[in-house]
């Protein structure tokens, strides 16, 4: 499975850095248009077939990171990496699932942030 990152709503600068951040993991690192948000992240990542569109609520401003074919080293070193470029704890992150692969980003952040949340006992 080849490794994929997906980035939401980075801007610009933002795609550049963490592209250069991540170049040393030969991983694909794809920005999510607008006109993605509702197709499932395991579609976007090249994991699965199914790119119907989903019919998903709601929006979100956050920053999400989605990994895709990463094992626990993999994701070490990315984290290691996203902190050196300057990236921050703002960031969700979330990896790819067999039962979120068919979720649009609107809903995986919202569950991860849920999740998020909760761990930090603000919920």
């Amino acid at each position: 499975m080849k490794k994929t990152v997906l980035l939401y709503n980075f801007d610009t600068e933002q795609q550049r850095r963490a592209k250069a951040a991540l170049l040393p993991l030969h991983c694909a690192v794809k920005a999510v248009g607008e006109e993605e948000m509702l197709l499932p992240v395991g579609y976007l990542a090249g994991l699965t077939d199914n790119g119907e569109k989903r019919q998903c609520e709601g929006e979100f401003t956050g920053r999400l990171l989605v990994m895709g074919g990463f094992d626990s080293s993999d994701i070490n070193r990315l984290l290691a990496a996203m902190k050196k470029a300057g990236f921050g704890r703002d960031i969700i992150k979330a990896v790819i699932t067999p039962t979120n692969a068919v979720w649009c980003g609107t809903e995986l952040y919202a569950e991860v942030y849920r999740e998020h949340l909760q761990l930090r006992g603000k919920q």
